[in-house]
């Protein structure tokens, strides 16, 4: 059984955030785990937001840092690429056109979607991935010459409406979408995205050109390797008591702008009712407890282990929660009596085709 373990590099997506505390230290202590357990990993560079970074720091403005984040992220996302990470491209689309301001990042939220991306002098969505792809691979290439972006990861899972993007990602010579979850379902203002009909027995399909969530057997240039996710209760998910309490009482956490829409307008009966309810979650080896693991590897082993060899996991190391329980995850896949194997996505694309 392959499990693909991947982790979206980025700050939170209203751009608050720390590039050192959230990005570079707790990708380190990732690496380092996974550099003890002699594991490989797929790191989903959030390019458009380095991107932005960048031309600050070199127009001179600091941004608050007292050291440069720029390099910082040149080095971190280049090391890793030496010692065999795979690097994959993730865009943000809230970052085009992204300012920085009275000491923050103002982005630009009505293009929250890549799916419905749209900005001004007919900058698409091919323009804006063609751009991102080429940013990643200038990065990646002085230390691998041989380097191919070849996979995309909308931000925020939100590729809908995706035949725009299927298009662009032929155009430009993408090969694998990851941004599709069995179950998932958004309909905010911010979000917006149906996965509800997205099987859970399948390891990844030939995308239909017109929608990504459906298989063709006529055209095969874009396969789709969903993240693996169940139906959770949403307490079990939050994990931490703080995030509990910024839910119920509106307190400043690191909270996703997507939570916030949800909480925005509800009473405090409203949002006990919310915490308590079900949805569907991506596998997240940064902020699952031990029983949540548990239950996944459970569902896999009873339920799909004659129908399905390998699942995509994701973790943000923003949201790293505790390096002890990512240790122990790893460490306990390997001594299931199910058969467990980590592959990068590149690996997992090229054992395919």
């Amino acid at each position: 059984m392959n499990l693909i373990l991947t982790f979206d590099y980025e700050l939170f997506g209203d751009g608050s955030g720390d590039v050192f505390t959230h990005i570079i230290e707790p990708t380190n202590t990732i690496l380092g785990l996974c550099q003890k357990q002699g594991i490989k990993t797929t790191i989903f560079f959030e390019v458009l937001e380095y991107i932005k970074l960048k031309e600050e720091w070199e127009s001179g403005n600091t941004m608050g840092y007292t050291k440069n984040p720029v390099k910082a992220i040149e080095q971190q996302i280049q090391q890793a690429a030496i010692n065999g990470h795979d690097i994959q491209l993730h865009i943000h689309p809230q970052w085009h056109n992204a300012k920085y301001q009275n000491g923050k990042w103002e982005l630009d939220l009505s293009n929250w979607r890549l799916g419905d991306f749209n900005a001004e002098n007919n900058y698409r969505v091919k323009e804006l991935i063609s751009d991102c792809k080429t940013a990643l691979e200038e990065l990646i290439k002085p230390v691998m010459p041989d380097y191919k972006c070849i996979a995309l990861r909308a931000g925020g899972y939100n590729i809908m409406p995706s035949a725009e993007v299927y298009k662009a990602m032929q155009q430009v010579g993408l090969k694998i979408d990851s941004s599709v979850y069995p179950g998932g379902y958004e309909t905010g203002s911010l979000s917006q995205y149906d996965y509800r009909n997205v099987p859970l027995n399948l390891d990844y399909w030939w995308a239909n050109e017109n929608d990504i969530r459906l298989a063709t057997n006529t055209k095969k240039d874009i396969l789709e390797i969903p993240i693996f996710a169940l139906q959770v209760p949403r307490w079990k998910r939050i994990l931490t008591l703080s995030k509990i309490k910024s839910l119920l009482f509106r307190q400043k956490t690191a909270m996703s702008a997507v939570a916030k829409e949800k909480v925005s307008n509800k009473n405090l009966w409203e949002k006990i009712q919310f915490i308590l309810g079900k949805e569907a979650s991506p596998w997240d080896v940064c902020m699952f407890s031990k029983s949540l693991h548990k239950k996944f590897f459970g569902y896999v082993e009873n339920n799909l282990v004659n129908q399905r060899n390998s699942f995509v996991l994701i973790g943000h190391p923003k949201s790293l929660q505790n390096k002890k329980l990512l240790d122990h995850f790893i460490t306990t896949c390997k001594k299931r009596k199910t058969d467990y194997h980590f592959k990068t996505l590149t690996e997992y694309y090229e054992s395919i085709v």
